[in-house]
């Protein structure tokens, strides 16, 4: 959920007539320019034009202030709550638990709040005091598809040594209230499309949040008393030591529903409150993302392509940790990928599961690096390499050699932009004659948060009336764009997805006899500009004015 009070916020009187499907949207706009117009309050708005009945009207009044009506399709279940009704009880009683109120009552989304068998129920079977919102039928079964699709259950992964573990702390772990809440913090963040999940340690409890499109969003909290109990539940699952909390340690678990398996990487690291505890959620299952998807503009998918269609070469995408630059090279592979050449990947982890390619997984504790599991591949006869990130010096340079030896080989460099990924080969070591012979193409990308489509709101902007941040990035110039609002569709955030910004460097000759001068990436930078070569920021510009996002997105990742 968005707050811990978000259940039991009161709509305005026309969310409710609309929520009801008592009006229209289209009445109720003409019904509020009415009451512009004249002055008169909404209530007699709706009724002087006809659109509901006195009598209908303060039936709904009588509700709004008794009980609240609230939105459930623009908010999600408080997963520590969730599971204290079954999913038989809530579909029968039309009932659905939302949220844990300040006082410890529980926020109770009702089709008919005055039911006071069901509310007597409801406190017998949770012991807890019982706080009625409002819910049309049609919102709570739309609820209801959200609150109880994709459970499924977790597994650890195989263990490869025994553990080594407290008694006292593994059964804390083994609570059936642990167990459940796990999971359904786990199901919750997957049905918000999250990438990653936040165990938080605090002086009272834990905080969990969850990253969706880039940005972190409170999910829940953990009582004091689960606290230790959820952390040892996660890292048994990971095949991680409970016993030791002094050590960062690494684990793996997959997430099993009736649909699809999503794989979960876990990391732990002590902190003065207790372990913090990361889940990076990978489906493996992921729907196939084309080039066309990614937001390339037509001359950035050709130069791309071009580098692609190369027999030999190599290809560099660069950007931040989760800027997207394994969809990208997933992407390339999709296009590559037919029965007439051979495809190898190295990755760490294997984020997406390919037919037709082969996959390797890197462990580092056995030996098995980018560097060695590169070297076997160049043995075996492959077509087209794909490197999950190229990380220090041998890594580089067998991947550079590679390339030169009749390999197509696609990796990842973490640098700012395109011009200093070349840089940072030669900072690496790689003599600069390998590097100008070897790079085709370098792409350099982020990713901003897409305007939600259902409900983005088109504004246009005039000089006078724009932020300084927007008047240095649109000029003293008038531009229609959009701006995020929010509704059901975006866990009312606006934003919907995510799109990529691109900076798509091709390897001309000039730029060779740049890296061969072993130019700067300012000389670099400045070269592609002169090419035609659009720069992060610029990108970003034109997608704003494309309505895909806003000034405040860009800003926060190409600054």
């Amino acid at each position: 959920m968005h707050s811990s009070t978000g259940a039991s916020q009161n709509l305005r009187l026309g969310d409710i007539l609309v929520e009801q499907g008592v009006i229209s949207k289209e009445q109720l706009g003409e019904s509020l320019q009415y009451q512009r117009e004249t002055g008169a309050r909404l209530g007699e708005a709706l009724t002087d034009l006809g659109y509901v009945a006195p009598s209908k009207l303060q039936q709904i009044l009588s509700w709004q202030s008794l009980y609240g009506l609230v939105a459930l399709t623009e908010i999600v279940p408080n997963p520590s709550v969730s599971g204290v009704l079954t999913e038989a009880f809530c579909r029968a009683r039309r009932v659905l638990p939302l949220d844990l109120q300040r006082d410890g009552a529980l926020v109770l989304a009702m089709v008919d709040p005055a039911d006071i068998v069901t509310i007597d129920d409801v406190r017998l079977i949770t012991g807890l005091e019982v706080a009625p919102v409002t819910a049309t039928q049609t919102a709570l079964n739309e609820a209801f598809a959200v609150a109880f699709s994709q459970r499924g259950r977790l597994e650890s992964a195989p263990a490869d040594e025994d553990l080594h573990t407290e008694p006292e702390v593994r059964r804390m772990a083994e609570y059936s209230e642990v167990v459940s809440l796990v999971e359904e913090i786990i199901s919750a963040a997957i049905r918000q499309n999250a990438s990653d999940i936040h165990f938080e340690p605090q002086a009272e409890g834990t905080t969990v949040r969850v990253r969706v499109d880039g940005v972190l969003h409170h999910l829940t909290d953990v009582r004091k008393e689960l606290k230790e109990g959820v952390v040892s539940r996660i890292k048994i699952l990971g095949d991680m030591n409970i016993a030791e909390r002094r050590l960062p340690q690494d684990g793996r678990a997959t997430f099993r529903s009736k649909d699809h398996d999503v794989d979960l990487r876990i990391a732990s690291i002590p902190t003065v409150f207790g372990e913090n505890v990361t889940i990076r959620l990978l489906d493996t299952q992921a729907a196939n993302i084309t080039l066309e998807d990614l937001g390339m503009s037509a001359g950035e998918l050709e130069e791309f392509r071009r580098a692609l269609r190369r027999p030999w070469g190599e290809i560099l995408v660069t950007g931040p940790t989760g800027s997207g630059k394994s969809t990208t090279l997933y992407a390339g592979l999709e296009e590559l990928s037919h029965p007439g050449i051979k495809v190898y990947t190295v990755e760490d982890p294997v984020e997406r599961q390919m037919p037709g390619i082969m996959q390797s997984q890197i462990r580092s504790n056995i030996g098995l690096t980018f560097a060695s599991v590169l070297r076997a591949l160049v043995r075996s006869d492959p077509d087209v390499i794909m490197i999950g990130e190229i990380r220090d010096y041998e890594t580089a340079l067998v991947a550079t050699e590679a390339s030169l030896t009749g390999h197509l080989v696609l990796s990842t460099l973490h640098t700012n932009d395109a011009a200093s990924a070349i840089t940072r080969l030669m900072e690496m070591g790689v003599p600069s004659y390998l590097i100008a012979s070897a790079l085709e193409c370098v792409v350099a990308q982020r990713l901003a948060r897409r305007l939600c489509p259902h409900c983005l709101k088109t504004v246009r902007l005039k000089p006078s009336k724009m932020t300084e941040a927007e008047r240095n990035f649109f000029g003293p110039r008038a531009v229609e764009i959009a701006e995020a609002t929010g509704c059901r569709f975006c866990f009312n955030t606006g934003y919907l997805g995510r799109v990529g910004l691109f900076e798509v460097l091709p390897v001309s000759r000039e730029v060779r006899r740049l890296i061969l001068d072993q130019a700067s990436a300012d000389e670099l930078r400045d070269a592609a500009k002169q090419a035609g070569t659009l720069s992060l920021r610029e990108d970003g510009l034109r997608k704003v004015l494309a309505k895909m996002t806003t000034v405040a997105e860009v800003e926060r990742v190409t600054a």
